[in-house]
């Protein structure tokens, strides 16, 4: 330890080396801050929030010689603890809710897993080095067999399957690859080298990725440790054998888990057969025939299928001939025409086409184009069959169209028609084709392939005059995805039906209806305004109980993204030429950094990063010493605003110099010696007289060290942005206590801002719940620099800019936290002004008003009140104002 002149400052080992420096300097350590600036101080660093005014009087009221070693050991106790630092980490560790490709940054569903994980594993103090192993290499240490344990897993075999989703946190755009070899293999590496800068600069702070296209131009590492590094990921992001984002997951449920959960939905499905057998049959019973504009049930003589019916191409001029639709007996030998009416009252298709003779189509034209907003018309179909004989392969697509051209008037309008082609994988496919347009693809609606036994069709609704929304319809019920076309895309003309497929299949009930019907009597038309209302209200209650089955469906237990996708030997990793993936080179086997070698033993590919995780956490490890360090740096910066080292990703050579080396020694020894416990090394900071000091300026001090790099005196530091959103819920008393679970999504306002709708379930939630997409921060949190992650986030910039101040008090979200504080006032607070005002002091800032803090409120209270009469509510706008003024406040915003 270095020797100090005055020791009368000096509380820990930590202060021991800050004074020698600052003694070095003609400085000494300040004196200590008064106990609610303290107790705030610990609060919000190692929570994430404000303490409440019971655990400041508390505190203050505490004379015991270690209140403040056990107000700190509270802190670290509590669960928002694991909340607050595991945020930390996800930035380092580069974790999202998405795959980060471009504007598509298609969604990560499973990502919370290891959110979740991350917060258990912090709360819990896991020693940072066994942390550390379980995302290298957790399904490698798990023993975990798919096949053996996707219903009999342990809770350890599962906390380590999910913790090396961490290999899994880098931008991923393999899902979204078009096709062409070379950008296909560009995005595969991509990703691979995404999670190799990750845990270079995590793990180890130093800037490796530099080294990818030649050695390494400041650092000792050379190209060829880049690959051989590389080497070590290549069989979970084997190039040859690759998995999508999507793709990359497995089960491992505990015992019983999914058992109960098959039964949960055989029942679930079981009542939902029970409702669309009820809703048909009401449907049945009640729909007006006014609505109904052709229907078909095949039932009737062979003039009317002739009639009815017609064998026409899509889009073309007139209707062709009849002699495509026959009428044969029940027991008939298979008929060779298209379509085929059996006499027991079945339409078949027997074979189907993109044109000529295979397609059968409605002869009759209605008005096909609903003309009022809300107004719609659908077309639908019984399908009895995906094929018509048993030896016929089941029909996997069926198409059919809304058919734009006039049937009865041999070609005066020009043909076209919307086509649906519904694919069981993705839904059914729109496209256009019709004199005017291109061919073209649309997009995609509903999501249900065509399974026997329910009912399908189309719908076509008005929404403004100019848009118009199509959807899918199962059992006469809409499906959540739908597609808006305009209306500069939907020439007038007739409506008419069509089927085609590329194999047989057997339907029945096709019947075309509108929402406002073909007749104009009163009666009628007021019978039909009944049904729509009492369609409406059951399609409700059948599509809310049927989207909560479909959601529990999809959460069947134990479904984890994973690290693991080992193939049985291990790829080739050549050096790639220039950093170009057209240009492979040389093969190399996994070896560690040499400058920071050690030993690391050969490993076969079943246990590849059990290795390299044994040469970052081994206690004569060169690397270990190095995680230490970089680990120890990284949460000083978190307590003094600036680490030991001012780079916290680049320990390196090219990095910054450390300000107080010896102490980062000490600490890191420190760290390793207690079994790498985060949370002691928190205590050794916390406890220091360092840490302790006030944050007062000492005009002499500032003249030696402007920048306080020596640290004589503790920094004033703004709030970050998660902490500022949520403390200001907490704060006004609306802040949801709920742990762990999927994300809360976030959306676009029609300010073009991200938000989170104030209404939906969770909004209150912590930040670290909220959707992280790569593309989409919240903007509350953006604003006051929260990372958008592209890889992973190591060191976050501090911005002050007039746009803060101007969204803390115009948003949205700050006006409703306000108001919402005015109500925890009411229900709290004594009604009198001056006590009320004292009690928003204490929550918003820590500490009780002075006395001029006081009447200044007191008076803005009365001037905005009488600035709002006569209102009935002066008083409480007035009394919101206050208090947003001070969730604007630097009282909260900042931490002295």
């Amino acid at each position: 330890m270095p020797a100090v002149a005055n020791a009368s400052r000096v509380r820990s080992s930590v202060d021991q080396f800050i004074q020698a420096t600052l003694e070095a300097n003609g400085l000494t350590l300040g004196h200590e801050a008064n106990k609610p600036t303290l107790i705030r101080r610990v609060a919000v660093d190692l929570t994430g929030l404000p303490p409440t005014p019971g655990d400041v009087a508390d505190f203050v009221a505490d004379d015991a010689p270690d209140a403040y070693e056990r107000m700190v050991d509270r802190f670290l106790a509590s669960p928002y603890y694991g909340e607050r630092w595991g945020k930390w980490w996800l930035d380092v560790a580069g974790y999202a809710d998405s795959n980060g490709y471009f504007n598509a940054d298609s969604d990560r569903p499973l990502a919370y897993r290891y959110r979740d994980y991350v917060i258990r594993s912090i709360n819990a103090d896991k020693p940072f080095d066994q942390f550390i192993r379980e995302q290298i290499a957790g399904d490698e240490l798990s023993g975990f067999d798919p096949k053996q344990h996707e219903r009999h897993a342990t809770p350890e075999m599962i906390d380590l399957l999910e913790a090396t989703h961490f290999l899994r946190n880098s931008p991923d755009g393999s899902g979204e690859s078009d096709g062409n070899p070379e950008e296909v293999m560009i995005d595969r590496y991509f990703a691979l080298e995404g999670a190799q800068q990750i845990l270079g600069s995590s793990l180890l702070g130093l800037t490796i990725q530099c080294s990818k296209c030649h050695d390494h131009k400041f650092e000792p590492i050379t190209q060829r440790e880049f690959y051989q590094l590389q080497a070590y990921l290549h069989p979970v992001f084997n190039m040859q054998k690759w998995l999508k984002p999507n793709e990359r997951f497995t089960h491992a449920a505990l015992p019983g888990e999914v058992e109960a959960w098959e039964t949960q939905q055989r029942e679930a499905e079981t009542r939902v057969a029970t409702l669309r057998t009820e809703f048909t049959r009401w449907l049945r019973e009640h729909r007006p025939i006014a609505g109904v504009l052709f229907s078909d049930d095949f039932d009737g003589p062979e003039a009317t299928f002739l009639a009815n019916w017609s064998n026409t191409a899509p889009g073309d001029d007139a209707p062709g001939g009849t002699g495509a639709v026959t009428l044969v007996a029940g027991n008939a030998a298979k008929p060779e025409s298209p379509a085929a009416v059996r006499a027991n009252g079945t339409l078949r298709i027997i074979e189907g086409g993109p044109s000529g003779d295979k397609w059968i189509s409605t002869k009759r034209a209605f008005d096909w184009t609903p003309n009022q907003p809300g107004e719609w018309i659908q077309a639908t179909f019984d399908l009895l069959d995906n094929k018509v004989n048993s030896d016929d392969k089941p029909a996997e697509r069926i198409a059919f169209f809304l058919a734009l051209h006039d049937f009865n008037d041999n070609g005066s309008t020009a043909g076209g028609n919307i086509l649906i082609d519904g694919n069981p994988a993705g839904g059914a496919g729109v496209h256009l084709d019709y004199p005017g347009t291109d061919q073209s693809h649309r997009g995609v609606i509903g999501k249900s392939g065509y399974a026997p036994g329910r009912n399908f069709g189309v719908r076509v609704t008005n929404l403004d005059g100019q848009k118009f929304k199509l959807e899918q319809l199962v059992d006469w019920l809409p499906e959540e995805r739908t597609l808006e076309l305009n209306a500069v895309d939907l020439p007038d003309g007739g409506f008419g039906f069509e089927f085609c497929c590329n194999r047989s299949f057997i339907v029945d009930n096709v019947t075309v209806e509108s929402s406002t019907g073909s007749t104009q009597d009163e009666a009628a038309q007021s019978a039909l305004k009944m049904f729509r209302t009492e369609y409406e209200s059951r399609r409700k209650t059948l599509a809310d109980v049927v989207a909560d089955i479909q959601k529990r469906q999809a959460a069947r237990p134990g479904k984890i993204a994973w690290a693991s996708d080992i193939a049985p030997e291990p790829p080739n990793v050549p050096i790639l030429l220039r950093g170009n993936v057209t240009t492979p080179g040389e093969f190399v086997q996994p070896a560690p950094l040499r400058v920071i070698s050690g030993t690391a033993a050969a490993t076969p590919v079943s246990a590849r990063r059990t290795g390299l995780a044994d040469w970052f956490t081994r206690g004569d490890s060169l690397a270990s010493a190095l995680m230490a360090r970089v680990q120890v740096n990284r949460l000083w910066e978190r307590h003094f605003g600036r680490g030991l080292v001012a780079t916290l990703d680049n320990l390196g050579v090219s990095g910054a110099a450390p300000s107080h080396s010896e102490l980062l020694e000490w600490l890191a020894a420190e760290f390793v010696s207690s079994g790498w416990s985060i949370k002691q090394l928190h205590r050794a900071i916390l406890i220091s007289a360092t840490y302790r000091q006030s944050s007062q300026l000492n005009d002499a001090a500032f003249a030696i060290d402007p920048d306080n790099r020596l640290l004589w005196r503790q920094p004033v530091r703004r709030l970050d942005a998660e902490s500022i959103r949520d403390g200001m819920l907490f704060v006004s008393g609306s802040l949801e206590r709920r742990f762990g679970g999927t994300y809360i999504p976030t959306q676009r306002s029609s300010a073009a801002e991200v938000v989170v709708n104030d209404s939906q379930a969770g909004a209150h939630r912590r930040s670290v719940y909220l959707q992280q997409r790569r593309t989409q921060t919240l903007s509350l949190l953006n604003l006051f620099d929260a990372p958008a992650v592209t890889f992973n986030c190591v060191q976050r910039p501090t911005t002050t800019m007039p746009l803060q101040s101007l969204s803390q008090l115009n948003s949205e979200f700050s006006l409703a936290r306000a108001a919402d504080f005015v109500r925890r006032l009411e229900r709290e607070a004594p009604p009198d002004p001056r006590h009320r005002a004292r009690m928003a002091f204490e929550l918003a800032t820590g500490h009780a008003p002075s006395n001029v803090e006081l009447r200044a409120s007191l008076s803005f209270l009365e001037e905005q009140a009488r600035a709002y009469e006569p209102a009935e509510n002066a008083s409480p706008r007035a009394w919101t104002d206050l208090c947003q003024m001070l969730l604007s406040s630097n009282g909260f915003l900042y931490v002295e």
